[in-house]
């Protein structure tokens, strides 16, 4: 009875204020979700995960060892992946999260980018964050890819001892010292010889999936990949 509730609300409530593309608030029509067809369209998607070398990958030459990375989109400000972003962190939307992890895996699946991964790693929120906005957007991002393609997402892991101050508006040097050793393992045993693609939303810097990165290094055997739904233009 509660579940036929609630779909008779949310059907009313679509009636009177019909869902809208969250960019260019056309309403949306049968089969579209966040995003118009015309929005849809204007993705501006990379090719990272058919060119082993490319502008992610070589964010982290040198600095940390990894199989593979890229990220999905380019993130440019007023697009269409600034639109989605401010709804998955700041308008309490999460299943933008997962729409936007499932289109990135359903793009990808046939590059071989997820080929031999054993587990999702989303970057973590420390608790105080998590609890103020409700759940973690790169989780929510790894449990499409994860719908799409059947590997698993492990939260268990790594996580976040200290909270840091907000990245937005620091500089470069500043994101790689508010990032120094505020990640941790619960338990690395069964880590060992697996490959972890780890997720998170937008790449900036890659400050913050370095200090995460590092985490692992001690794990004997690991191999890390990385993944973002965008990059952003510094």
């Amino acid at each position: 009875m509660k579940a036929a509730l609630t779909s008779v609300f949310k059907t009313l409530g679509d009636t009177f204020y019909p869902p809208a593309c969250v960019h260019c608030d056309r309403v949306l029509l049968a089969g579209e979700a966040w995003l118009c067809l015309p929005c849809l369209g204007q993705l501006p998607k990379t090719r990272h995960a058919f060119q082993a070398q490319n502008p992610v990958a070589s964010a982290f030459v040198g600095r940390v060892p990894l199989e593979r990375a890229g990220a999905y989109l380019r993130f440019y400000k007023g697009g269409v992946v600034q639109s989605l972003m401010h709804q998955l962190k700041y308008r309490r939307q999460p299943e933008v999260g997962v729409f936007l992890g499932a289109l990135a895996a359903e793009d990808w699946k046939a590059s071989g980018f997820f080929g031999g991964i054993d587990g999702l790693i989303p970057v973590p929120l420390h608790p105080k964050k998590h609890h103020k906005r409700g759940y973690n957007q790169a989780e929510r991002i790894a449990a499409g890819i994860a719908e799409v393609t059947g590997i698993p997402v492990w939260e268990q892991y790594l996580y976040r001892r200290t909270h840091s101050e907000t990245q937005t508006l620091k500089g470069r040097f500043e994101r790689w010292e508010n990032v120094e050793r505020i990640f941790a393992l619960r338990d690395s045993g069964p880590l060992r010889h697996q490959h972890l693609l780890l997720i998170d939303d937008v790449l900036t810097t890659g400050a913050t999936l370095e200090g995460c990165l590092q985490t692992f290094l001690s794990v004997p055997g690991i191999r890390l990949s990385v993944m973002t739904i965008a990059q952003a233009r510094h």
